[in-house]
């Protein structure tokens, strides 16, 4: 009976410890990017809220309903990305729960930018914005005469 009762106790307590984890695939909202070359990326999260953003990939038969998770990020920052195709959610905690969040708003692809993405919780707002480009773009300056370069 000890043994039932502590297997028990073992698995309400997975239970409770997996409610805690965030779960990116299940949101309804994952906007997409992609290039064939690689990219860079900026994330800022200006929110006091607690918030993660998850870049996943799409493999079918892979981990949690096909998306592999690619990249988290928990503070605002920068790096690289390979080239492929990239779907991205942001989720807030509140409560001990992660929550996808109600506004998911994009801005169309311009010149340098693959992508330009804002996840808040009100509408106009961007808790947590991410902004992708081509790695190997630099700015047009007069003296450089620099242009994006596939």
């Amino acid at each position: 009976m000890k043994r039932i009762g502590l297997v028990v106790a073992i698995v309400a307590l997975a239970s409770v410890a997996s409610a805690a984890e965030p779960r990116p695939w299940l949101c309804r909202d994952k906007p997409v990017f992609s290039s064939q070359y690689p990219m860079t990326y900026r994330a800022t999260i200006t929110s006091r809220s607690r918030w993660q953003l998850f870049l996943m990939q799409f493999s079918p038969g892979g981990g949690h309903d096909g998306f592999d998770i690619a990249k988290t990020i928990s503070h605002g920052s920068s790096g690289q990305l390979s080239a492929g195709r990239y779907f991205a959610v942001a989720l807030r905690s509140s409560g001990g729960e992660w929550i996808c969040p109600p506004v998911v708003e994009g801005e169309p692809s311009h010149g340098s930018t693959i992508a330009d993405l804002c996840f808040g919780t009100d509408a106009g707002g961007c808790s947590v914005e991410l902004v992708v480009q081509p790695s190997n773009w630099r700015p047009v300056t007069p003296s450089s005469g620099a242009s994006p370069q596939p």
